[in-house]
């Protein structure tokens, strides 16, 4: 049963939500609601990877990612401009069966569900007064609150907290065929961003991301991709979501705090979130605890920082000519380099 007040309401039941309420009962809070508008098993646009260091993320959370049946893919293949410039021994990325994060965002919901953690279902927030520390989850609750985290995401409730002038657009379509196991990564589809094909135990998903153009038609884009892949699939399941551009303030009035995606804590070069949202939501929760913001702004600013230098290597990259040095003569003369540094600078994430 909902209660009137709580120490602390997060929002959002995804992986930097769950961090949090987690976190707070290591802490001794436990008096916390995790209202989700969705209800667990439910649907995330994401093509599913996770790397190493994020499978230990959440196993020191008590999670084992392979019980969700996530394993290595080692086929992984980089293309350039719909051509196959190099194949490399993947070492750091993993994947699910149905290669997506349902299995992995259920699994965690039902572990913290198991510890205690009290999770409202099918519960929006729809209305917000920081004056009086009020929520209004759904229709008709009305609840204060000591702290209120939001975890919902780029374009969630808490985003009109933020400013927002830039973000990253990402679509996917899964259907089954009969492609052989493999990751395809390609540059050169979108003009910053990259597509992937994954293919695993006779489901592929194929996916697309950009920095977000409003006058561009990305379905189109999408569906030229499709046929110049020689994959005949429906439309009409394709999901697009948007994710985050720079790290947004982490802490506004020194009791409303924002984390994972709602933090901005998205890689710009990889889109990857979870291994951030995971962290972001621990410091956010060490904050509460500790009743010192200082501990959750002092994280976003390191990675402000981090996500800075990222970007100046995007630029880079995105320069015409350096892909095609990169692609034309880094992977045809120096194929172990290139190998080197995607499963290093991956591996990091």
């Amino acid at each position: 049963m909902i209660k009137n007040h709580y120490h602390t309401i997060i929002i959002g039941a995804g992986p930097a939500g769950l961090a949090c309420a987690l976190t707070l009962l290591q802490q001794g809070v436990d008096d916390l609601l995790v209202a989700e508008k969705f209800t667990f098993p439910r649907d995330k646009c994401c093509a599913g990877y996770i790397t190493r260091k994020t499978e230990k993320e959440y196993r020191r959370f008590g999670l084992d990612p392979a019980d969700c049946g996530y394993s290595l893919i080692k086929d992984f293949r980089l293309y350039f401009k719909r051509k196959q410039r190099q194949k490399i021994n993947n070492k750091f990325l993993f994947t699910s069966r149905e290669i997506n994060r349902v299995a992995l965002d259920d699994a965690f919901f039902r572990l913290a569900k198991a510890r205690g953690v009290c999770i409202a279902e099918n519960m929006p927030i729809t209305g917000h007064d920081p004056e009086t520390n009020t929520v209004i989850l759904g229709k008709t609750y009305r609840i204060g609150y000591d702290n209120l985290v939001f975890a919902d995401g780029t374009m969630g409730f808490g985003s009109a907290c933020q400013r927002v002038k830039r973000r990253n657009l990402a679509m996917q379509l899964l259907f089954p065929s009969d492609r052989p196991d493999g990751i395809e990564i390609h540059f050169g589809i979108t003009g910053r961003g990259y597509c992937w094909v994954s293919t695993f135990n006779g489901v592929t998903n194929v996916g697309m991301t950009d920095e977000y153009r409003e006058a561009k038609d990305y379905k189109s884009l999408f569906a030229g991709f499709l046929k110049d892949l020689g994959l005949d699939a429906e439309l009409s399941g394709l999901y697009a979501a948007f994710t985050p551009i720079g790290v947004r303030t982490p802490v506004i009035g020194k009791n409303i705090f924002f984390v994972g995606d709602a933090l901005g804590a998205c890689d710009p070069f990889t889109l990857s979130g979870v291994r951030n949202g995971l962290a972001s939501g621990e410091k956010a929760a060490l904050a509460i605890a500790a009743a010192d913001p200082r501990i959750l702004e002092r994280y976003a600013r390191a990675l402000r920082v981090k996500f800075f230098l990222i970007r100046l290597l995007m630029n880079l990259f995105y320069i015409p000519w350096i892909r095609w040095l990169v692609f034309n003569v880094g992977c045809r003369f120096l194929s172990g380099a290139v190998t080197f540094f995607f499963n290093r600078f991956l591996n990091k994430k």
